[in-house]
């Protein structure tokens, strides 16, 4: 039986590492991507070999070139891809440089997600890409960017999840602190719904976001806790109050910068994720919302 569902194919630490997306995915990505006769593309993350055997399939196996980080997952790709008839260019290697060797292609797709479009496709890439793009508040979002070569700029096509990008996850969680003690008068739950944070986590960069739940019957009772992997915030929520304690610590004051990111969202009519866009060059990326020149506020 066919399912619309990902396929976990491996683990770290008991956290998923790589996976086979679902085919609604796929299909998506793929209509987005907009592969004309002619084309050349470059596939970040061959896992399976599913897209690349689709895109074999369409443009011809001398037009597509697909990297994986992942030897094991790399030889296996290849040969599954041989046995049904399809011979792209497998490559063993880092996904952040791309494969300059086979460049310029007209199309670009990566299966894995990204805080931060590597240069290094754009310059490889004159044409469309397709990009799951996320921050450590929400991961995420699907890019559709149009290079020049030099520069890549597009928005958001779609709400999307995929794993991160070798390099690229959120910071992990240091030791509890409590730091220095506050108190708002801002609900921290109004973080909740997946178009605050990820607006939040462009305003606030390599912030990342956890709810711990309390034991109270009705389950009200929680913390919210940010970090970067050096400073620390938390903001408790007791449904009777109107006030919340506040604690931070370290040279960022992570709950400040996000209640004034929330403010910002919120007094732009909380825009949804087709909203935002990117530009990105040789200089970095710049997010921006409903336009190239209306920039987000980045709060460091």
């Amino acid at each position: 039986m066919n399912s619309d569902v990902a396929l976990v194919l491996a683990k770290e630490d008991g956290r998923p590492t790589t996976s086979a997306s679902m085919p609604r995915m796929v299909a998506m990505m793929l209509r987005e991507l907009g592969v004309e006769d002619g084309d050349t593309l470059l596939e970040i993350g061959t896992g399976t070999g599913w897209n690349a055997a689709l895109a074999s399939h369409r443009l011809g196996s001398d037009a597509v070139t697909t990297i994986e980080v992942t030897p094991h997952f790399a030889d296996r790709a290849a040969e599954r891809l041989k046995q049904i008839g399809f011979t792209p260019h497998v490559v063993c290697g880092d996904g952040a440089e791309g494969w300059v060797t086979s460049a310029p292609y007209q199309r670009l797709i990566a299966t894995c997600a990204v805080q931060h479009v590597p240069y290094p496709w754009v310059a490889q890439t004159n044409g469309v890409m397709v990009i799951p793009w996320g921050n450590g508040m929400c991961n995420g979002a699907l890019l559709r960017l149009n290079s020049d070569g030099h520069t890549a700029i597009g928005g958001v096509v779609e709400e999307s999840s995929f794993m991160w990008m070798s390099g690229q996850a959120p910071a992990d969680w240091p030791e509890e602190t409590t730091g220095e003690e506050s108190a708002t008068d801002t609900d921290p739950r109004v973080l909740t719904p997946n178009e605050a944070r990820f607006a939040v986590g462009l305003c606030v960069p390599g912030c990342r976001y956890r709810v711990d739940w309390g034991d109270d019957a009705a389950g009200a009772d929680c913390t919210l806790r940010l970090t970067d992997g050096e400073s620390s915030a938390s903001v408790r929520y007791m449904p009777e109050d109107s006030v919340f304690p506040v604690y931070q610590s370290g040279p960022r004051s992570l709950w400040d910068e996000a209640e004034a990111a929330y403010r910002w969202w919120n007094g732009a009519a909380q825009p949804g994720f087709d909203q935002f866009g990117l530009t990105v060059d040789r200089n970095g990326q710049r997010a921006w919302l409903r336009s190239p020149g209306n920039p987000v506020p980045v709060r460091t």
